[in-house]
Parts: C-alpha cells; structure tokens; sequence
C-alpha cells in the first residue's frame, strides 16, 4: 500500500509541472521567432501584438492547469475511499487501540469494542485497567511498560476481561508513538484473538494430566494383579515343592529308619553307617537346592541380566518336571537359539513357567493320555522366537481373543484367576517390548513369544 501512495504522489507532482514547463517551452519558442520580427516594427505594434500573445498563452495554460486539477482532485477523491474504506477494514478487523502517556484510551476498534462488550463511547477516556483480568500478574505488566517507555515494542499473551465478566486471550503488540522530538506521545496496540488457542492448551494440559492419571492408576492395578498372578503361582509353586520333595524325604526317612533299625540290631558298621549319613546328605543338598530355585524364581527383581533360552529353560523345566513326570507328560526342547541377549529373566522365568503350566492343565483338562509339550526357539530375521506347543485340544475359538483378558479363565472347575495369561502378556509386550500370540494348531495349542535380541544392550 505504501509503493502505490508514493506512486500516485509521484504523478500528481508530474502533472502539476507538467502545464509549467509547457508554458515555458512555449515563451522560448515565441521569443525565439518573434524576436527578429519585432526588430522590423515599432513599440506600439509590438506591445499590441505582443498582448494577444501573452493572453492566448496564458489562457491555454490556464485550461491545461484546470484540466490537470480536475485530474489531480479525481486522483485524489479515488485515493481517499481507498484510504477510508482501508481504515473502515481495520476498524472493523483488527483488535486495536491507542491510549495516550497516562493509559487512557483515545481509540478503540470496533472489534476491540466487540471482543470486549464494551461500546465505543464507554471505552474512550476510560483507563486500560478497565479490561485487566485479575489472573495475570502484575509483573508482567511493569514489563510492558518497561520495555515500552524504552522506545521498543513489547510483546505477549494478555488474559482480559469483558464486560460480562467472561474473558478472552490475546497475543498483543504495543509500540509507544513519538513526537518529533522523541518523546513518547502515545501507546499503539495491535491484538490478535487467540482464546480458542488458549482453550485447546488447556484442554490438552486436562487430557494429558487425566492421561498420566490413567497411566498410573493402570500401573497401579497392573502391579497389584502381578502381585495377585504371583500368589497364584506360589500356590502352584508350593504343590510342586511337595511333589519335589516327596522323593528326598522318602529316601531319608527309609535310610533313616535302616539305620535305626540296623544299629538296633548290632548290625551295623562303621562304612554302612558313614553312607547312610551320605546319602541322607545328599537328599539334604537336594530339598535344599529345591528351596533356592523357588526362592530365585520368586524374587522381585527388575534387573537386566545377559542369559539365554537355554539357561531359563533349564531353570523352568527343572522346576515343573516334577508335576509332568506324575501325569507322564512328556517335555521336548528344540533350542535353535543359543545366542545370549539381555532380558528381564526373572520375569520372562515367570512367562515361561506359566505357559508350561498352562500346557500341562490343559492336557490333564482334556484327558490327553500320551500328553507331550514342545518347545522351540529358533531366529527368524532379526528376531529371537520362542513357541511352546501342546497336543491338547486347542482353545475355543470364540474364546481366542478372551483369553489374555485379565480374570479371564478357563479352569472354573480348578478356580483359575485368569491373571497368568494377562500378566504374561504385560510382561512380554510392557517390559520385554515383544509380543506374545496364541494360535490353534492341527495337535492343541501354540503360544509364540517374539522377541529384539538387541533391544537392551546394557546389563549385568
């Protein structure tokens, strides 16, 4: 808008001079001619002649003048709408006022009138405070002030009032206006509105503290299910240790009582009684091995540990063989994967055990005589998989995608808390940051547990 006004500018200039020099060629070029010929006549002829001249020029610049003006005051009537309706746009969309060194308004928009209930008249002479929302700080108007009184322009996010008591945000620029002499006359401020803005921040600040909220309450129940999942393994846990332990104490209490009963006798020796001792020993370090597995399985422990499917299946199978010898259950191992990886093992110990016992019930459920679970791992691309597979009778396919829900369960008749599964797969897909799927298979059932080996890289 600037370039067009200094343009018209440029040509209301040019067409004033325009008319000026045209009459000055004009007198050179009469004076050129004339002079000679009035050399040859008197003064009385000359000033006759000479006057027609002038009036006739004269008149003819007088026509180019007036035509000129009327071109000029056309120009100039076209440049004042512009201006006026530019001014009549701003008015009407453009948060703006002027007040002057004592923070009085002496202009305000009609938007600004609008945006803040206010009229006109109402606003004019009235002090800015008028509009000042209580919850911004007085801070940061001495900033504003500050910074302004400097001579620079200041700006920021102001929360002000209405007349209604409601309120609206605004992302303001106020620019002090000097005086020739440098001294600061009035303040100019420019707003745009930016409640809406304003209002998604909040909303978005509402959601993500109801989100973290979310998150925590969901931790929270997810540790306390963990700690429910635990006590329903260690119920399991503890038949198991029965049935570990069964053998060693049978063993003793026999050896014991052979003793006994030799010694009673005098029928016994020294060697005799030295290998009885012995093997009693033995049956010790046993139950006492026993104890020390289930003790390591069950520690709380969320710590990175370097291991492998080799050594977490040794540590699982030897706890649950015992169960599957008694239901002659057969447990096969095809280890394809023997690289080591970081993981947390205790946990993944835990999953692992859990499908294991998952397979055996089901079998038992089932009726499944030769009853036999395999497990395979093997790598497929960048991958680590671990499956385990039984010959039961695979699971319900109305039931599929049930069966990681938490309290989910399939073993009414044998009181299942429906948390071994949900907790195995929190465990996987939240901890170990891998998956864990259930398929049906032409035998039973298939669980595969997909795993980055390369996912941690730092443990112990």
């Amino acid at each position: 808008m600037k370039h067009k006004i200094i343009h018209r500018l440029k040509n209301i200039r040019s067409s004033i001079l325009t008319p000026i020099a045209f009459l000055l060629m004009a007198i050179f070029v009469v004076l050129f001619f004339y002079v000679p010929y009035i050399a040859e006549k008197n003064i009385v002829d000359i000033a006759k002649e000479g006057s027609i001249i002038v009036l006739a020029l004269v008149a003819y610049t007088s026509y180019i003048l007036i035509k000129r003006e009327k071109r000029l005051q056309e120009a100039n009537d076209k440049l004042e709408k512009k201006l006026k309706n530019i001014l009549l746009d701003f008015d009407k969309n453009v948060i703006a006022s002027t007040t002057d060194i004592d923070g009085n308004i002496v202009y305000a928009s009609e938007l600004f009138c609008k945006l803040s209930g206010y009229k006109k008249e109402e606003l004019i002479g009235k002090s800015h405070k008028l509009i000042k929302h209580n919850d911004m700080p007085k801070a940061m108007y001495k900033e504003m002030l500050k910074t302004t009184n400097a001579g620079k322009t200041w700006r920021g996010e102001i929360k002000n009032s209405t007349k209604d008591g409601g309120f609206y945000w605004v992302d303001a620029i106020v620019s002090p206006v000097l005086n020739e002499y440098g001294e600061i006359i009035e303040y100019n401020s420019i707003r745009q509105d930016i409640t809406s803005k304003k209002e998604l921040e909040s909303l978005n600040e509402s959601l993500k503290e109801k989100i973290e909220q979310a998150i925590k309450e969901t931790q929270e129940k997810e540790q306390y299910m963990l700690k429910q999942s635990k006590m329903a393994q260690m119920g399991e846990m503890l038949s198991m240790i029965a049935h570990q332990w069964r053998q060693p104490l049978a063993a003793i209490s026999s050896t014991a009582s052979s003793l006994e009963v030799r010694m009673i006798l005098k029928d016994i020796d020294l060697e005799t009684l030295k290998s009885g001792i012995k093997d009693i020993q033995a049956y010790s370090q046993h139950l006492s091995s026993t104890i020390n597995d289930f003790r390591n399985f069950f520690i709380d422990s969320k710590v990175l540990t370097k291991t492998s499917f080799k050594a977490i299946l040794d540590k699982t199978i030897l706890i649950a063989k015992t169960s599957l010898d008694k239901r002659d259950i057969i447990i096969r191992v095809q280890n394809k994967f023997e690289d080591e990886f970081c993981i947390y093992r205790n946990e993944f110990e835990q999953v692992v055990l859990n499908l294991i016992k998952n397979a055996e019930d089901a079998i038992v459920e089932d009726g499944i005589d030769n009853g036999l679970i395999e497990i395979k791992t093997y790598k497929l691309n960048d991958k680590a998989i671990f499956e385990i597979y039984d010959n039961a009778r695979g699971i319900d396919n109305e039931l599929m995608d049930k069966i990681f829900d938490p309290y989910f369960s399939t073993k009414t008749k044998k009181n299942g808390t429906g948390l071994g599964l949900y907790m195995s797969k929190i465990i996987i897909e939240n901890h170990c940051y891998g998956t864990l799927e259930a398929f049906n298979t032409f035998e039973g059932a298939m669980f595969r547990i997909t795993l980055d080996p390369n996912k941690f890289t730092a443990c112990e």
